[in-house]
């Protein structure tokens, strides 16, 4: 990352091309500061323009900019000499505004959107600015992963002079307001600094640009640490994109946060959200325990990401009422038994396929979402007493049969199974409710309820099947008594050639 305070010396300024779009010529300035770099692009209007404010705000001597020329400014000799001499003009400034940096010198340059210290400076600018009437309007803000790890290593540092000699670009401003946030977004990158604000509709699509370098720099957002410890009263953290593993210190926020939101952040295990700031993920059973707990978290959001398995660092989230695993590669759940307040869990587009005794694990569950995975049998969940809402849509399941097992169901009330096979057959709304028996009219089929015509040969086929269970409960009862009495007659028999034996051989004597 680059730090203009520690690299003042090792940074260098320079042109390398000059690039040509739409017949326009732009001339392409290259920055390094320390190991960081990145380019820029402005037309020889832009030079001009910051010439014209370095002149009048900063006493900048007004012959140092090559003159303009209107006639042959196209040849390519001209435009390597002004290429050349627009390079030594900036080494020039950059000699000359080394100490001060002004602002529209750090703007021209870029470094507001690649240094830690001008990016802290130009955010802790907007947040003056704006800062106290975006909190009156909302307590939620998206921070660029680039931004949290500049305020992060900020605060490690001592207060750099470009910084003393204004008061807009003051520190504290920042630290004021990620201490009154209630929600904040982490981002690989945004689309301008410093501020994207991001609500219901701005924040529906997120580019994943967790590999890909930051704007046109080497910098990789993957490779960028951060701490939360400015954050005093977060309740809520939503992360797109960035490895969780990428908070180095979470602070106190295990105590405070009731929801935590992770997509598409690659991440294939718990362990790496619940121990995320833990160098040691692999902690053994009996150290489980002693481990910090986020003890205030309700709902984890964990969506579309890599997940493989639930493994056992899940205990480390015993306040869980709701937890989402959409999209991710479970084939199973395990562990969720600690998990003695969870209600609802949904497990859509995954790889379940099978549900054995998931009551002995989700014995309070009260919604099941399990639409969009390969589920053919349901004996798995017949003991989901407590189950209100289930989602079983665009699954295997094929046999009307399987329906029973969620029939007695004492509280379910929401059932969904379009998108089934079952569901493509004949009068399949009947059929199923008929198998609710007398709770039918209190069911939601695919989110509607029954009408009197769907009623009424339910009704009828729950008789059909209640008589014809009958008949074949008779007619076993049947067969049960004819074997008993063949046996006894075979036995009868076998006793009388067994005594007529008996009796030759005693008269052979």
């Amino acid at each position: 990352m680059s730090n203009y305070q520690l690299h003042a010396n090792d940074t260098t300024i320079s042109i390398p091309r000059i690039i040509t779009v739409d017949s326009v010529n732009y001339y392409e300035i290259l920055v390094k500061c320390g190991q960081v770099m990145w380019t820029v692009n402005h037309r020889f209007r832009d030079f001009a323009e910051l010439h014209d404010r370095l002149v009048a705000e900063r006493g900048v001597s007004k012959d140092k900019l090559p003159p303009k020329k209107v006639l042959g400014n196209k040849s390519p000799s001209f435009l390597k000499k002004r290429q050349e001499a627009l390079e030594q003009y900036l080494k020039e400034m950059f000699i000359f505004l080394k100490v001060t940096m002004p602002r529209e010198f750090v703007e021209f340059l870029d470094f507001h959107r690649y240094d830690i210290i001008f990016i802290v400076q130009h955010l802790a600018s907007s947040l003056f600015l704006r800062g106290d009437a975006f909190l009156a309007k909302s307590k939620k803000y998206g921070f660029s992963v680039l931004e949290l790890h500049a305020i992060s290593e900020r605060m490690q540092l001592p207060c750099p002079a470009t910084e003393a000699a204004c008061s807009n670009y003051n520190f504290s401003h920042i630290l004021d307001f990620c201490a009154q946030l209630e929600t904040i977004i982490v981002l690989p990158t945004k689309n301008s600094l410093p501020t994207i604000l991001y609500d219901g509709d701005t924040d529906k699509y997120i580019p994943h640009a967790l590999h890909k370098p930051i704007g046109s720099s080497n910098l990789i957002p993957v490779q960028l640490r951060y701490e939360l410890i400015a954050f005093k009263v977060l309740r809520n953290l939503i992360i797109y994109g960035v490895p969780t593993e990428n908070i180095q210190n979470i602070g106190a926020l295990r105590e405070t946060l009731s929801r935590i939101e992770v997509y598409k952040s690659e991440t294939k295990q718990i362990c790496q959200i619940a121990l995320c700031d833990n160098v040691h993920k692999d902690a053994a059973e009996e150290e489980l325990d002693k481990l910090k707990q986020w003890k205030t978290l309700r709902h984890a959001v964990f969506k579309d990401n890599q997940l493989t398995v639930i493994d056992r660092t899940i205990r480390l989230f015993p306040s869980l009422k709701d937890l989402v695993l959409d999209k991710n590669k479970l084939e199973s759940i395990a562990h969720l038994s600690h998990l003695n307040n969870l209600q609802v869990l949904s497990l859509r587009c995954n790889r379940i396929a099978q549900c054995p005794n998931w009551h002995v694990q989700l014995g309070n569950l009260v919604t099941l979402n399990l639409s969009q995975n390969r589920i053919r049998l349901l004996e798995g969940l017949a003991k989901l007493y407590s189950l209100v809402n289930l989602d079983l849509s665009c699954n295997l399941i094929d046999d009307i049969n399987e329906i029973d097992y969620i029939g007695n169901l004492p509280l379910l009330e929401n059932l969904r199974l379009l998108g089934n096979p079952v569901a493509g057959g004949v009068d399949y709304r009947a059929r199923v409710l008929s198998r609710f028996g007398d709770r039918l009219q209190e069911i939601y089929l695919d989110n509607e309820k029954g009408n009197h015509t769907e009623y009424d040969m339910a009704l009828v086929l729950a008789a059909l099947r209640i008589s014809a269970q009958k008949s074949q409960r008779k007619l076993h009862s049947l067969l049960d008594a004819s074997s008993v009495t063949q046996s006894a007659e075979g036995d009868a028999v076998v006793a009388a050639t067994v005594e007529e034996a008996s009796s030759s051989k005693a008269n052979n004597r």
